[in-house]
């Protein structure tokens, strides 16, 4: 699946403007953000032209739609999204979210196998 280019993006350049205020983030390339070398948040191009932004959760990613442009409230609701899963991320530590992250998919593994 293709990710979304960057000029389709573009009325969500201040949410990428305070993520990049968040310590531990970094942008390795347009809309691709990392939480601590860890994929966190980067966004496709669906059928129909529809862009998706998937949120690197404890269970795996987590997509959402992103009608263009995004309204307010959807605005506000993504972002509250990004804080919850930054929070969980960033409180549970570097060690602990390498083995979440292994365990989660060893259950996702064993699950497709059954």
């Amino acid at each position: 699946m293709a990710h979304c280019p960057p000029e389709l993006l573009d009325d969500l350049a201040d949410l990428f403007a305070e993520l990049r205020t968040w310590p531990g983030v970094v942008e390795k390339r347009p809309a691709v953000f990392y939480l601590h070398r860890q994929p966190f948040l980067h966004f496709h191009l669906v059928q129909g032209g529809r862009r998706r932004g998937d949120i690197k959760g404890r269970d795996g990613w987590r997509e959402h739609d992103l009608p263009r442009p995004l309204p307010a409230t959807r605005r506000r609701a993504f972002l509250r999204e990004l804080r919850t899963h930054y929070s969980f991320f960033t409180s549970v530590g570097v060690a602990s979210r390498a083995r979440l992250t292994t365990a989660s998919a060893a259950v996702k593994t064993q699950k497709s196998r059954s």
